[in-house]
């Protein structure tokens, strides 16, 4: 099974990233190889739809579960079971931790049948949080952005 964890940088005892659709890696545990290996997300920087991509990309990346410590939205979500890929949501720890979890079994895994579930909206407390984490990961990646390109006028 393998099994995608988000990661806002390729190592695996950073924290999982809260974001889903924009974080800038995915961590790709392979339970049959007990292998590692990041992928960037090829939709971080997408103005739009980057959940709905990122899911698409999760998908063709052959993935039966996805941890995250934030929520995957709703779109994306949508995507991800109509594609049998179990999600699981505000997983706390770093990467290794999830892999561990995975491995030890604490996190149930294998195929299983995943019933659509009706979209339940979050708080307005949760929203704001989670908007706030999004915010201060975009004006990072800005910031990195910015920086790159003053590197490579030079």
């Amino acid at each position: 099974m393998r099994v995608a964890i988000t990661a806002d940088v390729p190592d695996e005892n950073s924290p999982i990233s809260p974001i889903f659709g924009r974080c800038a890696y995915y961590a790709i545990y392979d339970t049959a190889t007990d292998k590692l290996e990041f992928v960037p997300n090829a939709s971080a920087m997408y103005a739009r739809g980057a959940g709905v991509q990122a899911a698409q990309q999760v998908a063709n990346l052959g993935v039966q579960m996805l941890i995250t410590s934030g929520i995957a939205g709703p779109n994306a979500s949508m995507v991800l079971e109509q594609a049998g890929i179990q999600i699981i949501n505000s997983f706390q720890g770093t990467i290794r931790d999830a892999v561990e979890a995975v491995k030890s079994g604490r996190i149930q895994t294998g195929p299983l049948p995943i019933p659509p579930r009706p979209y339940t909206p979050i708080s307005k407390e949760e929203e704001l949080k989670m908007l706030e984490e999004e915010k201060e990961y975009i004006e990072n990646r800005l910031k990195e952005i910015k920086k790159r390109l003053e590197e490579l006028k030079e």
